[in-house]
């Protein structure tokens, strides 16, 4: 594949992920005070590690320390690989939006909308999971083991989320352990909720293979080159049916690009036939689209 052609930013499109950024944090913050906390149970990665190092202290000195201060501590280290693998920009924007999550915890109103703690930890779950996914697919991360996650999700293209789960489920088996192992199975169901919920709402790294049936192979592809960096493979041959001569032109994307890549079809030649497949493995050179990358040209 060709290099990406970087684009001017789009400030339409900035100004929705701004708005759906913060509405993520609404979404976070909501299950958390409202199903997380009210039932006890541990949050996910470091705010779960920042919630339990306050229990901790306040239990052996009788010092409340805020659970912010704790979760902006946690973040420094992941925070430096983070500015090394991914970029400065996507660290700093990450920050951002950790100290807005922070404030709008801090701010939002306790509800406590059920006491059954198996509700709350699905529907937490979700509303968290949701919440995450949601600023994932803006290109920037809500700091602690999202840094992690999109730090080697950018650098090696692969899911980091089961090993985000494997971390927090050791964490509840530290809570269990010390305050008692009711509330920590009903962390692992929120910690699986969550997870699930982040997987499927967020499929940025995954790849689609389209293949492209149509009289107008060099106008197509020439456009795809030029509006996504994406090359592409052309095949000829003849329709079985109208017996017409036909190109079919084979290229991979990133599923975030898929609709891109349709829309520049569609206007090179409305009549042309798409078919998306979901790619399991790819080897080869592939232009991936990177973090800085989403953060600065908005492409989706």
């Amino acid at each position: 594949m060709v290099e990406a052609i970087k684009k001017p930013i789009n400030y339409r499109k900035l100004a929705i992920k701004v708005v759906l950024i913060f509405f993520g944090v609404l979404c976070y913050s909501f299950g958390l005070k409202c199903f997380i906390y009210q039932a006890g149970i541990l949050p996910a990665g470091f705010t779960g590690l920042s919630s339990l190092m306050q229990k901790l202290v306040y239990k052996s000195s009788g010092v409340l320390i805020p659970i912010t201060i704790y979760n902006l501590a946690w973040n420094i280290v992941p925070a430096s690989f983070s500015y090394r693998l991914v970029g400065k920009k996507f660290t700093i924007l990450s920050f951002i939006v950790l100290f807005l999550f922070n404030f709008v915890a801090d701010s939002f109103p306790s509800i406590n909308l059920t006491n059954d703690p198996f509700v709350a930890s699905i529907f937490g779950g979700i509303l968290c999971g949701f919440g995450a996914s949601l600023w994932f697919r803006c290109g920037v991360s809500g700091g602690g083991t999202d840094f992690v996650a999109m730090s080697v999700s950018a650098k090696f293209h692969i899911s980091t989320f089961g090993y985000i789960m494997a971390f927090n489920i050791l964490l509840i088996m530290i809570q269990g352990m010390i305050f008692g192992w009711e509330l920590a199975f009903y962390s692992i169901i929120y910690q699986y909720v969550s997870t699930q919920a982040i997987n499927l709402f967020y499929r940025h790294y995954e790849a689609r293979t389209i293949f492209i049936i149509t009289t107008k192979p060099n106008e197509v592809a020439s456009a795809m080159i030029e509006k996504s960096g994406h090359s592409s493979t052309q095949f000829d041959g003849i329709g079985s049916y109208t017996k017409n001569s036909k190109s079919m032109l084979y290229t991979v994307v990133t599923q975030p690009e898929v609709r891109q890549i349709t829309n520049i079809i569609r206007k090179c030649d409305p009549e042309a036939f798409i078919n998306v497949m979901k790619s399991n493995e790819i080897q080869g050179k592939f232009n991936y689209l990177s973090v800085e990358q989403d953060v600065i040209d908005m492409n989706y």
